[in-house]
């Protein structure tokens, strides 16, 4: 999933800010679960979160 940088920082500015770890190329949102993180790939923020979340919930008990 990938986001310009207006409309990942929109949706940033809506969580709370000790939520938030921001660096130049990386955003970290720790979420409830478990943390997403935003990476700058030079033309957009991606984000890997939900498809490790839909494997996570999608995994077969143990």
């Amino acid at each position: 999933m990938c986001l310009t940088t207006q409309a990942l920082y929109l949706f940033l500015s809506m969580m709370p800010a000790d939520r938030l770890d921001l660096t130049e190329g990386r955003v970290i949102l720790r979420a409830d679960t478990r943390p997403a993180h935003w990476v700058y790939n030079g033309e957009k923020w991606c984000t890997m979160a939900p498809q490790i979340d839909a494997n996570y919930r999608l995994k077969p008990a143990a």
